[in-house]
C-alpha cells in the first residue's frame, strides 16, 4: 500500500486563517447581481438607491467587496466611502455631522454644527478631487435614519453639486427602508426620494442549488479566497490539501449541502421560499472546513450527518424563526 503523500501547508499563524477570523469575502450570485446593478447606477450618474434585506443575508460583506471592487472597475476615477448609520432617540444636527467626520476618519470632529457640516463638505469635495469623477457614499443600517437627518443630507448633496461634485448615494438597510420611502412619497417628499431613492434593489439570501455551487467554487478556487494571498492555496485546499490534490472540491457537495439545509428548514417548519442567509451558509462551510479538515485523504464525500452538525453549529436551526 502506497505512503500518502506528506501535503505541506504553507505557514499560518493558529486562528489566524480567514476562516478562523471569518474575515474574508466571496463573491457569492446575489452579491455579482448587486455589484452589476450598482455598476450601471453609477455610470448612469443616478443619484442615489435603496439596497435592503433581512439580516444576516450578508449586506455589510457585499459593502465591503463594493468599496474593494468599484474604484477597480472604474480604474479609480470613482471614490468610494462607507459611512455606518448610528442609532439615536432624539438625533442632533452636532452630533449626526460629528459621527460622520469620525466615519470618513476626519481629525477634527468638534464644533457648531455649521462648522461640522462644512467640514463634511470640504473633505468629500477634496476626496472628489483625488478621483477625477464621482463620489459613491455608501451609507450601512441607513433604516436608522430619520427624516430630519435626510434633510440635511439634502444639504450636503447640493452643496457638493454646486461645487461640482456628482454623488451616487447607496442607502443600505433593512426592509424598513421600503416602508420609508412608500411615506415619503405619500407626504410627497420629492428632495429626499428623489436624491437618495431612485431605485430600489432587493438583496437575496441563497435561493438554490447553483447558488451553493457558486459559492463552494469560490472557496475552492477563488482569487478572494487564497491565504496567504497569492499563495495559489484556496481555502479548500488549505483544509483539505491531500483530498484537493486528488481533485476532490467542496463544490460537488452542493446538492447535498442543500438537501441537509432543505430538512432542517422543514423541521423549522419555516414559511415562504427556501432562502438561506449568508451568515448561516458561509458558518457551515467554516466549520466543515475547521472540523473534518484533514491533511490525510478525504474518505469520500461528506456525509449528511457531518452537514448537518455544521448546519446545527452555525446557528441557523435557532436563529430561523427570526428570518
Amino acid at each position: 500500500m502506497d505512503a500518502i503523500p506528506n501535503y505541506v501547508r504553507p505557514s499560518v499563524t493558529a486562528g489566524a486563517h480567514p476562516i478562523e477570523t471569518g474575515r474574508y469575502v466571496i463573491a457569492t450570485p446575489p452579491l455579482c447581481r448587486l455589484h452589476e446593478a450598482v455598476k450601471k447606477w453609477i455610470t448612469s450618474r443616478a443619484p442615489g438607491a435603496m439596497i435592503y434585506g433581512k439580516q444576516r443575508f450578508g449586506k455589510t460583506r457585499a459593502i465591503k467587496y463594493l468599496v474593494d471592487q468599484l474604484p477597480v472597475d472604474f480604474e479609480s476615477r470613482v471614490g468610494v466611502l462607507s459611512l455606518l448609520i448610528q442609532d439615536y432617540r432624539l438625533p442632533t444636527e452636532a452630533t449626526f455631522f460629528e459621527d460622520l467626520l469620525h466615519g470618513v476618519g476626519h481629525a477634527f470632529t468638534k464644533g457648531k454644527s455649521s462648522i461640522k457640516r462644512s467640514r463634511l463638505v470640504e473633505f468629500l469635495h477634496e476626496y472628489a478631487a483625488q478621483h477625477h469623477s464621482r463620489l459613491v457614499l455608501i451609507l450601512d443600517e441607513a433604516q436608522k435614519l430619520h427624516e430630519m437627518q435626510y434633510r440635511w443630507l439634502v444639504d450636503v448633496h447640493n452643496e457638493l453639486d454646486n461645487r461640482g461634485v456628482g454623488v451616487t448615494w447607496l442607502l443600505v438597510g433593512q426592509e424598513e427602508l421600503a416602508h420609508q420611502r412608500d411615506v415619503f412619497v405619500m407626504a410627497k417628499r420629492m428632495q429626499i426620494v428623489g436624491r437618495f431613492m431612485v431605485h430600489q434593489y432587493t438583496f437575496t439570501g441563497l435561493q438554490s442549488v447553483e447558488d451553493f455551487k457558486q459559492c463552494l467554487e469560490c472557496y475552492d478556487d477563488g482569487e478572494l479566497t487564497e491565504h496567504p494571498p497569492h499563495s495559489g492555496w484556496s481555502f479548500t485546499r488549505y483544509f483539505f490539501p491531500a483530498a484537493f490534490a486528488n481533485g476532490w472540491r467542496l463544490a460537488s457537495q452542493a446538492a447535498t449541502l442543500w438537501e441537509v439545509f432543505a430538512k432542517v428548514r422543514t423541521e423549522c417548519r419555516l414559511p415562504g421560499k427556501a432562502e438561506v442567509p449568508m451568515q448561516y451558509f458561509a458558518g457551515t462551510v467554516e466549520y466543515a472546513l475547521r472540523t473534518f479538515g484533514s491533511a490525510q485523504e478525504l474518505p469520500g464525500d461528506l456525509s449528511i450527518n457531518m452537514w448537518r452538525e455544521a448546519i446545527m453549529s452555525s446557528g441557523y436551526h435557532d436563529a430561523a424563526q427570526y428570518f
